[in-house]
């Protein structure tokens, strides 16, 4: 059976990232998930990296997410054509507002051979839009490089992990722009706290402050997995168990890891009823 991705997966892969930036080697993870290379990616581009060299057990796998072609450099195994839909949707890397809905698109192919539930496949649409534009939104990138995201489905193990890692300011940094924040991250967690439906670093701004709220509803409803990582916070929702803790490692930007049970529906109408609606809008600025 497929395991879910735990913290602790997680905080040892990036202590090795840590690893990585200061001796130019690292150990591997024996078994490889989206979330690794969009992280590796990461934090390769951050260091302006020019070669990459990977042991042959993941560097196919490496090479099919096309982590060599998110660092814009040569891969070792030659051209290859990533256009058709299969088990994975390799490192995209966010450089265009406007491809927001082709991005989520694309992704939500990935899931239709394995998943024929059109609500669900249309919360999953939602939430990525919701996602990746924050992205855009909040990131305050100055560099044209505002994240990546990939995925990959086990459809054996009746799973999907979507991994998004952006490179903005961090999501302490961008809610400490909002004044009516500044007390409650003083003693509350920015990861856990982001996700709480209104909350945003741009109040007053209609749909600010549902992207995470989204992801964590839809995820309560599914029973899946929601990590979110910034900074040296991070939360953590798993079969509704909520956990949020602080880390000993800084991960610069945020970090969002999703997993999610093909067998299990989400429905998105659910989720916005459950949402007071903000002054001056109504049902109809809600795409469900």
């Amino acid at each position: 059976m497929m395991q879910r991705t735990t913290p602790h997966d997680i905080e040892s892969w990036l202590v090795q990232l840590q690893i990585l930036q200061r001796s130019k080697r690292c150990e591997g993870p024996k078994f490889v998930k989206p979330f690794h290379l969009a992280t590796l990616a990461h934090t390769l581009r951050r260091d302006k990296a020019t070669q990459l060299n990977l042991p042959e057990k993941i560097g196919g796998y490496a090479d099919t997410m096309n982590l060599w072609g998110a660092l814009e450099i040569e891969s070792p195994f030659g051209p290859k054509d990533r256009r058709s839909p299969g088990r994975y949707h390799p490192i995209e890397l966010l450089k265009d507002e406007s491809s927001i809905d082709t991005a989520a698109e694309a992704l939500v192919a990935l899931f239709k051979p394995v998943c024929s539930n059109e609500q669900t496949l249309d919360a999953i649409q939602t939430m990525l839009r919701e996602l990746i534009g924050n992205c855009f939104a909040h990131s305050d990138v100055t560099d044209g490089m505002y994240g990546a995201i990939c995925a990959q489905v086990w459809a054996g193990g009746r799973k999907a992990q979507i991994t998004l890692a952006d490179s903005g300011i961090g999501i302490r940094a961008s809610l400490e722009q909002n004044p009516l924040l500044r007390d409650r991250l003083n003693s509350e967690n920015g990861c856990e706290l982001a996700t709480e439906y209104g909350v945003t670093s741009k109040p007053g701004r209609g749909h600010s402050g549902y992207g995470l709220a989204v992801a964590r509803r839809l995820l309560e409803q599914n029973k899946g997995t929601l990590y979110v990582r910034s900074g040296s916070e991070a939360f953590y929702l798993s079969s509704n168990v909520v956990r949020n803790f602080d880390t000993e490692t800084h991960y610069d930007g945020t970090l969002l890891v999703i997993e999610w049970d093909l067998d299990e529906q989400m429905d998105i109408g659910a989720v916005y009823a459950s949402f007071p609606l903000p002054e001056g809008m109504s049902d109809d600025d809600f795409d469900f």
